[in-house]
C-alpha cells in the first residue's frame, strides 16, 4: 500500500524557551487557517523530513489526542500536510 503524498507546509509556532535550550511547542497555527494546541510533546530527535529528506529537529507532539510530526529547521518550523 502507498503512502500517502505529503507537502511541507510553514507554520507559525508558539513555544516557551527554557533557560537549558530546549525549546516546547505550545500552539501549532496554520496560515490563514486553525490553531491547534500541542497538549504534550513526546520527544525531540534529528530527523530526515518525509517530504523534502532534508535533516531538521522533529518533534513528536500531541495534538487533538493523535501523535504528528513537528519540524524545526533553523528557526522555522513545519509540518508535512496531505495533499
Amino acid at each position: 500500500m502507498p503512502s500517502e503524498a505529503r507537502r511541507k507546509q510553514y507554520v507559525e509556532v508558539i513555544a516557551t524557551h527554557h533557560i537549558d535550550g530546549s525549546v516546547r511547542p505550545q500552539k501549532i497555527i496554520i496560515m490563514a487557517g486553525p490553531a491547534f494546541d500541542v497538549e504534550d510533546v513526546k520527544g525531540v530527535a534529528k530527523a530526515k523530513a518525509l517530504s523534502t529528506f532534508e535533516i531538521a529537529n522533529r518533534y513528536t507532539v500531541v495534538v487533538k489526542g493523535k501523535e504528528t510530526f513537528l519540524y524545526e529547521d533553523g528557526g522555522r518550523w513545519f509540518v508535512e500536510m496531505r495533499t
